[in-house]
C-alpha cells in the first residue's frame, strides 16, 4: 500500500505514528473521482473520509462548500507539508476549471519522477560516503590475507 506511516523512536522503542499521505496517489485518486463525474470539492471530501492520512481534507472541503476562498480553506492544513502540496497542485485546476483529470495524472507522474530522482541522488551520495569506511575495513583484511602471505612465501 502506498500510504505509509512515519516510524519514530520513543523511549528506546520504534513505533509507527499516523499515516503519511502519498501525494501522487491522492492526485491519481482525485483524477479518478473527477473523471467519474465528482466535483473537485466533493472529491476532496471523499478523499478526506476514505484515504488514510487525508482526514483533514474533509475540513478543507467543508470550508470550500461554505464559500471560503481557496487559500483560506487550505489554511486548515498549512502545518502539514503533504496536504499543502496537494492543495498547491489542485489550485490551478480549481481556479481555471481546466480538464482536471489529465492535469492531475500528469502532476502525479511528475511528482513520482521528482521523488525517484531525489532517491537516486540520495543513493549516489550514500555510495560516495561509504567508500572510505569500506576501504578502511577491507584494507587490513587485504594486507593480512594477500600481502603478508605473499611476502612470507617469497622469504627464503
Amino acid at each position: 500500500m502506498s500510504v505509509t506511516g512515519r516510524i519514530e523512536r520513543h523511549r528506546g522503542e520504534w513505533h509507527r505514528s499516523d499515516p503519511v499521505l502519498d501525494v501522487p496517489l491522492a492526485l491519481d485518486l482525485m483524477a479518478a473521482l473527477v473523471g467519474a463525474g465528482q466535483g473537485l470539492i466533493a472529491a476532496l471530501a471523499l478523499l478526506g473520509e476514505h484515504l488514510p492520512g487525508a482526514e483533514r481534507l474533509s475540513g478543507v472541503a467543508w470550508h470550500l462548500l461554505l464559500g471560503a476562498a481557496w487559500d483560506t480553506a487550505w489554511q486548515v492544513v498549512e502545518d502539514d507539508a503533504d496536504l499543502t502540496e496537494l492543495g498547491r497542485e489542485l489550485r490551478f485546476a480549481h481556479a481555471t476549471g481546466a480538464p482536471t483529470a489529465r492535469l492531475l495524472h500528469s502532476t502525479a507522474a511528475a511528482l513520482r519522477r521528482s521523488r525517484r530522482r531525489r532517491a537516486e541522488q540520495a543513493a549516489a551520495r550514500l555510495a560516495i560516503r561509504l567508500v572510505m569506511p569500506l576501504g578502511l575495513c577491507l584494507l587490513p583484511a587485504f594486507i593480512c590475507l594477500g600481502v603478508i602471505p605473499l611476502v612470507l612465501a617469497l622469504l627464503p
